[in-house]
């Protein structure tokens, strides 16, 4: 099965999103903010092989959970930014951004499956 985690604050965002996927043959885990995704993580870490991650959330940013993620947690989870705000600034880890408005949920899906070909 293909695992996937998104973190976003944005519910209607994540429901849209995890039904595409899930409509395509992904298994789909949803957090609402990085705290909660570093909780779920700690649990099915291990069997999660994307993370669909949004930068500007509250009580943990994205940034800051990619952090955690690679320093605390020890994981290596590929990861695509999906954002409406810009990207500067942000590590040099943090490759492969998707601005939210500029793609539709198809093309996401097809950028995805990248990942597991």
């Amino acid at each position: 099965m293909k695992n996937i985690l998104i973190v976003d604050d944005d519910k209607i965002y994540r429901d849209l999103l995890k039904n595409k996927l899930e409509s395509e043959g992904y298994s789909v885990s949803e957090a609402e903010n990085g705290k909660r995704a570093l909780e779920i993580l700690k649990i099915i870490g291990k069997n999660t092989q994307l993370i669909l991650l949004d930068l500007h959330m509250p009580e943990m940013d994205g940034q800051t959970f990619y952090y955690e993620l690679k320093n605390s947690l020890h994981l290596q989870i590929p990861i695509i930014i999906l954002t409406n705000q810009s990207v500067a600034g942000y590590s040099a880890d943090l490759k492969d951004f998707v601005v939210k408005t500029d793609i539709t949920l198809d093309e996401l899906t097809k950028k995805i499956d990248t990942y597991f070909t």
